[in-house]
């Protein structure tokens, strides 16, 4: 059984929990949206364990549903949190309005369409799960690949900006890392392993900010 989803779902759901803490604290749009990304991180990978075939196996349409909309939406939320850290609130609104629209487009499309079967499995988890993916027909896949394609473009040339902008910002790095791994697919460390490489960049990056940003108050109180 393949246990890396188990691990990358603990460290996104203890990554959604500390951004749950700091959103009540400050009450930052991205915040939130980078809350509700990172809760998607954790259950994409926990319905990516359950599909092992010890557990529930492939063959669950609504297991494999909730996956699919999950992993694909949560790179647009975490690139809609990243642009409203660098641009104005009124273009990262249409760009989370087109997040939203495209999530519900999918999960409309997987609704409409059949579950697919007569798939060959090469005995990989992350593989299969992959097949499964290219088995649904283009109309549905349409909407995956424009949402994470974008999202991830997005988060990764906002990150990179960040750390251009402001060198000091080292943290911005990881997020940058964080962006890149999941859009690797099987390089260096295969597809579920980039998956654990990404969020963990991630919240090395968040951790990081966090010091970052305490350190410069406490020089401004000083």
């Amino acid at each position: 059984m393949n246990i890396i989803p188990l691990f990358t779902s603990i460290i996104s759901f203890v990554f959604t929990a500390l951004l749950v803490r700091q959103y009540i604290q400050r009450r930052k749009i991205h915040q939130l949206l980078w809350t509700i990304a990172l809760l998607f991180y954790g259950l994409s990978t926990l319905m990516e364990l359950l599909m092992n075939t010890e557990i529930l196996g492939l063959g669950n349409p609504f297991i494999f549903g909730v996956f699919y909309v999950t992993a694909t939406s949560l790179v647009g939320f975490l690139g809609a949190g990243q642009l409203y850290l660098i641009v104005k609130d009124k273009f990262a609104h249409v760009f989370l309005a087109f997040v939203i629209i495209f999530t519900v487009a999918l999960l409309i499309a997987l609704g409409i369409e059949p579950f697919p079967t007569g798939l060959t499995f090469v005995g990989d988890l992350g593989d299969n799960i992959r097949i499964i993916s290219g088995g649904y027909p283009y109309s549905v896949r349409i909407y995956a690949i424009v949402l994470a394609s974008v999202g991830g473009v997005v988060l990764l040339v906002g990150s990179l900006y960040s750390f251009v902008k402001d060198r000091s910002r080292y943290y911005a790095f990881f997020f940058t890392l964080g962006a890149i791994f999941p859009m690797l697919r099987s390089v260096p460390f295969g597809y579920l392993g980039n998956e654990l490489a990404g969020v963990i960049s991630l919240l090395v990056g968040y951790l990081w900010s966090v010091l970052f940003i305490k350190k410069q108050n406490d020089e401004i109180s000083d």
